[in-house]
């Protein structure tokens, strides 16, 4: 009797051990790319972040990530010749989301130094920044070495860089990582080479960027932009200890989130 009760119990697990293997193991997103004529884009880079997971386009366009925890993704795509772009969407336990993307294509810009008669080079104009990462002495970031370090939170665009530390504080949106500088703390922001103000905000996350220069030192900040240090009127962000003093220079950010 026992070893009747034994084999039946034997033949109970291993009968449902197929079952126990076909139990899904987490949720997957799907989707499509296309260009602007709805084309297939082929062998473009596929990014599910935070996770940092990577995939790439088949030939139809057509892509797959598996084994993906319940939660927000920001799903990032890139490719040459096309302008980088994301949907953010939410994943349920063992869910499944499928997404369509169209990419717009990169205006050519050509890769040289222009200078302008007083030897600056343009403030207002991505041309600038392109000038300027060729002779200043920044650091210079473009949309694929932000996607490349995993950058979703404006303040990530800080991860690793030498000069800045990042302290996550509560905000409107929650609590978000926060840069300030390690000379003094502070640090002044501008988007598209213009001073932020409501009527030229901040980018709320790192993906809405294609480019970013950051100058850690007031020395080392561009004669175009050296009246900025000293605006206390733009400031991102300055120390949580320590009074942060209006009569002193600050670090300079330029985020870029537009060619023209």
């Amino acid at each position: 009797m026992r070893a009747t009760l034994a084999t039946t119990i034997v033949a109970v697990m291993c009968a449902a051990a197929p079952l126990v293997a076909q139990t899904p193991t987490g949720g997957t997103i799907t989707g499509i790319v296309l260009d602007a004529s709805g084309r297939p884009v082929a062998d473009a880079d596929v990014f599910a972040l935070p996770e940092k997971t990577k995939a790439r386009t088949d030939s139809a366009g057509r892509f797959t990530i598996t084994k993906l925890d319940a939660g927000f993704y920001h799903v990032r795509i890139r490719r040459i010749g096309y302008r980088p772009t994301e949907i953010t969407t939410d994943l349920e336990k063992n869910g499944h989301v499928d997404l369509k993307f169209e990419l717009a294509t990169r205006p050519v810009i050509l890769d040289s130094v222009i200078v302008q008669a007083d030897g600056k080079c343009a403030p207002l104009s991505y041309a600038g920044f392109l000038c300027r990462k060729r002779s200043g002495k920044g650091l210079y970031l473009t949309d694929d070495d932000l996607a490349d370090k995993g950058a979703v939170e404006l303040g990530e665009v800080f991860t690793d860089v030498q000069g800045f530390m990042i302290e996550q504080r509560p905000t409107r949106f929650g609590m978000k990582p926060i840069p300030f500088a390690g000379h003094g703390g502070c640090i002044n922001a501008l988007v598209n080479g213009r001073p932020m103000a409501l009527t030229n905000q901040l980018p709320r996350y790192a993906t809405e960027l294609i480019a970013v220069e950051i100058y850690a030192m007031p020395r080392s900040v561009p004669e175009e932009y050296q009246r900025y240090v000293w605006d206390n009127a733009i400031r991102q962000s300055s120390p949580r200890v320590g009074r942060d003093r209006g009569d002193q220079p600050c670090s300079l950010v330029v985020y870029w989130t537009s060619f023209h």
